[in-house]
């Protein structure tokens, strides 16, 4: 999708029904992900309590037990937290777009129509996306959790029109005309899919939207071929370079994002 004439009446009735859209106009469910933490993560989880349960259990008396007992009893308890914070986002491949969020009914939706097949790719270390000086550092567009260490960046719709409260620096949208503003640059954005299966989550996506008549054949293996790796010390090029209004679908046979 693209835009002709940003200010026309006809774009913004265009634009209106398309943030309107709600979990129910995607569909059935086709298929369901979640940003569930990566292997490293979870070795570093099993070592952890491995290692806090064999100190809980060699206390040499009862009174020692019971403190080292609650010691791992809050560590079980925060990295199940850590854990859920992701486990209870889910993104869900609907017929005619994607539905992302905790809530079954969630208001972020991104439907096909807005998706471009050429700006879609797999990022590794999605979590490093906020140390950019133009993102921020969390935003209702990154659902990843936690402890994701892989992502699928879709290029669609931004839905998340009522943002965040305003935190600068911290809560924000990624599309703001101002870092920790809420007024957008274009209606499109960077949505971040922690998932430990982006080969998967990419063939069900490309799969809907073919299936659905959309030019998607070749989608999963291009996002895969664009794979980026996010560096602790961000780069001068942007990863996920915005896509405004006017910009014109790249397509699967399009040139490469940077």
């Amino acid at each position: 999708m693209e835009f002709r004439d940003v200010e026309s009446l006809g774009t913004a009735e265009e634009l209106i029904a398309l943030v309107d859209q709600t979990a129910s106009d995607q569909g059935e469910v086709r298929a369901t992900f979640r940003p569930w933490p990566g292997r490293t993560a979870w070795g570093v989880i099993v070592a952890l309590l491995v290692l806090t349960g064999t100190y809980t259990f060699s206390a040499p008396d009862t009174t020692e037990m019971w403190v080292r007992s609650a010691l791992l009893g809050s560590l079980v308890f925060w990295t199940a937290v850590v854990v859920a914070a992701g486990a209870i986002d889910r993104h869900r491949v609907c017929e005619h777009g994607l539905v992302v969020g905790f809530r079954t009914r969630s208001k972020y939706v991104i439907p096909w129509s807005t998706i471009d097949p050429g700006r879609v790719r797999v990022v590794r270390r999605p979590l490093l996306l906020g140390r950019r000086e133009e993102m921020p550092t969390s935003s209702p567009h990154y659902r990843v959790g936690w402890l994701s260490t892989r992502a699928v960046a879709v290029n669609g719709l931004d839905t998340a029109i009522d943002g965040w409260t305003r935190v600068p620096g911290l809560l924000g949208v990624t599309d703001a005309a101002e870092l920790g503003g809420r007024a957008r640059i274009t209606p499109f954005v960077w949505w971040l899919l922690g998932t430990q299966r982006p080969r998967e989550l990419l063939e069900a996506m490309e799969a809907a939207m073919v299936a659905d008549s959309y030019p998607a054949q070749g989608m999963a293996e291009r996002a895969l071929r664009q794979t980026v790796t996010l560096p602790w010390r961000p780069t001068p090029v942007s990863p996920v370079p915005p896509r405004y209004a006017i910009d014109p679908v790249i397509g699967v046979d399009g040139p490469a994002l940077p």
